[in-house]
């Protein structure tokens, strides 16, 4: 078995189940199978550019059995296969694997982040007519607990994010918003679908006071975090008739955050947590820009640009399985969802110890930031050990994976991969 065939092994049978049952046409010449393997050999092989996909499968090594497929075929696959067939390879794909869930969010739910960014394409064409730039932007949903794409929507340079958020909607999660979806019908519609909301309001929000709630915050935090307060509020605008929800506030450094949230049941702690949290999706759409080198969307028409999407966060998921599988091979593990959760007290605990101890983390020299505090921005470094740990994937990793995958896979192939996943994050994990 060649390293590309386990990589691949995760998925195949859903490929080849999906295969054998989907509708196919009649002068087809490239099946879509075929298609997907071409797809997560070039996002592994970071070729970021059409002319790049069509030669890269006829410069492979003949042991990788890549169809040699004319540029016109290959080009016309991206808008003739269905993207809903890569959706559903997604969505059974994160069914089946066991990724590690982050411990501080396991009793507090789904958590997932939304936000959007934009992606230039290829040849300056746009799949909508648009006097904007060509670009189209991409409507990311992140699920928090175990870091996975759940959900997308392609849209416009200029699409509107609340109704792309309206689309992603589903009952019991709680969704991380930053303050550009603030809109009182936002609330509103969450709570309609049965979801939840913390999203950042905007500094001059205007509320009436129903009752004062008790501030929950460690007192580690309370001397780095001022002006402090919890709130149950109401609103006279239009879109948040007949609505009570809360209203967290808080300064840290120079800048001030009011979020609100429907969720009573969490500590005024956990509310600011989870909006910490919220960062990670930005560090998402920087993976997936800049270490798979995926910035540039190399086709145009709608369909295209949904499977090419699909197969950039289909391969990103067999990456990072695939490195977890290797490091459990050598004996390390890096957690699982039977790990017993921390509270969040306990970890802002392990925060402040850290400040006094961990010399490697460095204020931001943006003064304007929270993180320019030494205490804070080890505070931010702590919480962003498991998603570091999970989603930073050297580039050394990615080229050597891909120098690779025509060779056996064997535990000397193994260990050359751990040797450099493992080059920054030894500390974070525990052997077995």
């Amino acid at each position: 078995m060649t390293v590309f065939d386990a990589l691949l092994a995760p998925v195949m049978p859903i490929l080849q189940d999906i295969e054998q049952h989907r509708r196919k046409h009649g002068n087809e010449t490239l099946r879509w199978v075929e298609f997907v393997r071409i797809l997560v050999f070039f996002f592994t092989e970071r070729c970021a550019s059409r002319n790049a996909l069509i030669v890269a499968p006829h410069n492979a090594d003949p042991v990788l059995n890549l169809p040699h497929v004319p540029a016109m075929t290959l080009t016309d696959a991206f808008q003739r296969f269905p993207p809903t067939l890569l959706r559903q390879v997604l969505s059974r794909l994160i069914r089946q694997i066991d990724q590690p869930i982050i411990p501080e969010l396991t009793l507090i739910g789904d958590i997932d982040a939304v936000d959007g960014s934009h992606f230039p394409i290829l040849g300056g064409m746009s799949y909508v007519r648009d006097t904007d730039t060509p670009r189209v932007k991409l409507h990311l949903d992140l699920n928090l607990n175990r870091l996975m794409v759940v959900d997308f929507v392609i849209g416009s340079a200029t699409s509107n994010e609340r109704q792309a958020y309206r689309t992603m909607l589903r009952a019991s999660v709680t969704y991380v918003l930053d303050r550009g979806y603030m809109a009182f019908a936002l609330l509103r519609d969450s709570i309609a679908a049965k979801a939840h909301v913390i999203m950042r309001a905007c500094n001059n929000i205007v509320v009436e006071t129903v009752e004062e709630l008790t501030v929950d915050l460690p007192v580690q935090v309370q001397q780095h975090w001022t002006n402090i307060r919890d709130r149950r509020v109401r609103s006279w605008h239009e879109d948040a008739q007949g609505i009570e929800f809360r209203l967290v506030e808080f300064t840290s450094g120079p800048s001030t955050y009011k979020l609100i949230t429907d969720r009573f049941d969490l500590s005024t702690f956990q509310v600011i947590l989870l909006y910490a949290y919220r960062w990670q999706i930005e560090l998402a759409f920087r993976f997936f820009k800049h270490t798979m080198d995926g910035l540039n969307v190399i086709t145009q028409s709608h369909w295209g640009i949904e499977n090419y999407f699909a197969g950039m966060f289909l391969t990103a998921l067999l990456h990072l399985q695939f490195k977890r599988d290797c490091l459990e091979m050598d004996g390390y593990t890096a957690g699982s969802p039977t790990d017993t959760p921390r509270s969040s007290e306990t970890m802002s605990d392990d925060t402040t110890t850290s400040a006094g101890g961990d010399h490697q983390v460095q204020p931001s020299r943006d003064t304007t930031r929270p993180s320019s505090n030494s205490t804070v921005a080890c505070f931010l470094a702590r919480l962003n050990h498991p998603f570091a740990l999970f989603w930073k994937i050297p580039k050394y990793w990615l080229v050597t994976l891909a120098d690779y995958l025509h060779r056996q896979f064997t535990l000397d192939v193994v260990k050359i991969l751990n040797k450099h996943a493992l080059s920054n994050f030894k500390s974070l994990l525990n052997p077995v």
